[in-house]
C-alpha cells in the first residue's frame, strides 16, 4: 500500500473510531487460539478446581480459556456450540451435555470437541472421567468388609453416565458378596440438599432401615446427614453416610462428610490435552482416559474413637 494511501485510510479509521472486527479476521485465518469450555451450573464448586487445570494447560500452550455456562438448557448450549461451528473458538470440552449421542458423534467428527466428567452415554469421543462403576463398588465392598447388612443409596437422576455407572458398582458389589439386591435400597432424586434430606428419610422408614448409605454427590450426602442429626441419630455411629466428589465443604462441615475425591485439577489438565491433540489433527485417534479416584473416610462413616 503506497504511503499516501495509508495514510488516507488511517485517517478514515481516526475519524470513525474504527474497529477491527476480530471475528472476521478470525473467519479468514481460521484459528483464534480461544477454546471454549460448557458447564452446566455455575453453583456446584466441583469445576472450579476442573476449570483451573484447563486454565493451567491453555496458557503452556497459548490459548485463552472461554467459559460457558449452559444452565441445563440444550438451546444455551446450541447457541454455544455454535461459537465452534463459526470458528469463533477452535475447540470445545464439554463438561456435560444435553445433546444425544449420534449429535455428540457427528459434532466431534466435524470439529475438535471433547468431553470431561460425564461423557454422553453411546457416544464415541474422546473422554476423560474417573471409574465411576469401580469407585462405587470399592465403597460398598468397604462397607461389607465393616459388617453393615443393609446399605443404602441415594442417586441422582440427570447425569446419566455417572449415574449408571455408580448404581451399577453398587449393585454388583452387593451381589458379588452374596447380598440380594433391594430396590427399596436405592432411591433417586435431584441434587439439592433437601433431596439427600427427603431420601434419607423414605430409607430410615422402611421396616428393615439401612445401617449405611452412599450418596452420588456431596450435596446429597450434606441433606442425608443433616436430616440424621434431625432424627436424634449419630453420623458414623447409627448410620453411616459417604458422599462423592471430595468438594471443599466435606472437611469444614460439621460432621465432616466422607467422600470419594475425584483429581479434579488433573481431569482438567488431561481435557485440555486430549482437547490438543484434536487441534493438532481432528482424525487423530478418540481416546478414553480413566483416572484415580481416593475414598476418604471422615466423621459421617467413623466415629471419634476410630478417627
Amino acid at each position: 500500500m503506497a504511503s499516501s494511501t495509508r495514510a488516507k485510510v488511517l485517517q478514515v479509521v481516526e475519524e470513525n473510531n474504527y474497529t477491527p472486527n476480530i471475528t472476521g479476521r478470525t473467519m479468514r485465518t481460521k484459528k483464534s487460539n480461544k477454546v471454549l469450555v460448557i458447564i452446566p451450573t455455575i453453583v456446584n464448586s466441583f469445576y472450579s478446581k476442573i476449570l483451573q487445570g484447563i486454565e493451567a494447560r491453555a496458557e503452556e500452550s497459548s490459548y485463552e480459556v472461554l467459559i460457558a455456562i449452559s444452565n441445563l438448557e440444550e438451546t444455551k448450549e446450541r447457541k454455544y456450540i455454535d461459537m465452534l461451528k463459526t470458528k469463533q473458538v477452535d475447540g470445545c470440552i464439554s463438561l456435560f451435555s444435553l445433546l444425544d449421542a449420534d449429535s455428540i458423534d457427528q459434532l466431534a467428527k466435524d470439529y475438535p470437541f471433547i468431553q470431561a466428567c460425564e461423557p454422553t452415554v453411546g457416544a464415541h469421543v474422546s473422554s476423560v472421567c474417573v471409574d465411576n462403576r469401580q469407585a462405587m463398588y470399592d465403597v460398598t465392598e468397604d462397607f461389607i468388609k465393616q459388617g453393615h447388612k443393609r446399605i443404602g443409596m441415594i442417586s441422582g437422576d440427570y447425569y446419566k453416565y455417572s449415574e449408571l455407572n455408580r448404581e451399577r458398582g453398587y449393585k454388583d458389589a452387593l451381589i458379588d458378596h452374596g447380598f440380594d439386591y433391594d430396590e427399596s435400597l436405592l432411591i433417586k432424586k435431584y441434587y439439592r440438599y433437601r433431596d439427600g434430606g427427603d431420601a434419607l428419610k423414605e430409607l430410615m422408614a422402611l421396616k428393615n432401615p439401612p445401617t449405611a448409605v452412599i450418596c452420588v454427590s456431596d450435596s446429597l450426602a450434606i441433606g442425608a446427614v443433616n436430616q440424621l442429626l434431625k432424627m436424634g441419630k449419630k453420623p458414623g455411629k447409627d448410620v453411616s453416610i459417604i458422599g462423592f466428589d471430595n468438594t471443599s465443604i466435606t472437611s469444614n462441615y460439621v460432621p465432616s462428610i466422607s467422600t470419594i475425591a475425584q483429581p479434579r485439577f488433573d481431569i482438567g489438565t488431561n481435557a485440555f490435552d486430549l482437547l490438543l491433540d484434536k487441534l493438532n489433527e481432528n482424525d487423530s485417534t478418540s481416546k478414553k482416559v480413566i483416572l484415580p479416584y481416593q475414598i476418604i473416610h471422615r466423621e459421617s462413616t467413623k466415629n471419634d474413637e476410630q478417627l
